[in-house]
């Protein structure tokens, strides 16, 4: 975490994710994550992802695009090990996906994430002493 700005441990975040993309036919559509847990559409949130394996593309696109604005507003391929952030307010204003595309082989990606609002009765919010 170092990398990304958060040298100490207690800064780090508190839960991560994985999804894993079989080859090129393995996508995942247009979407936020602004899942009520993390509180993306409420405030300031920050998310760190990292690809390993085959390269593949990464696209973000607005919300509501204005007439003029590109479908798409950012393109780019992912590579095995590069580290990518989505900062701010992205996930109430942008959706992002990994298109389907000719790519061999697979891809893990790891998006680790601050939990900010855990429902009362839910177990993996209860701090263990």
């Amino acid at each position: 975490m170092p990398f990304c700005g958060f040298t100490s441990v207690g800064e780090w975040p508190d839960c991560c994710n994985l999804n894993l993309y079989t080859d090129g036919a393995s996508t995942v559509g247009w979407h936020s994550d602004d899942e009520a847990l993390f509180q993306g559409r409420y405030q300031d949130i920050t998310i760190i992802s990292m690809s390993l394996g085959v390269p593949r593309t990464f696209e973000l696109r607005y919300l509501y695009p204005e007439e003029h604005e590109e479908a798409v507003l950012h393109r780019f391929v992912l590579g095995s090990g590069d580290l990518m952030t989505m900062e701010g307010m992205a996930q109430k204003h942008t959706q992002h996906r990994v298109p389907k595309e000719p790519a061999f082989g697979a891809r893990i990606n790891l998006t680790w994430r601050w939990v900010r609002k855990h429902k009362p009765h839910c177990p993996a919010g209860h701090v263990w002493r």
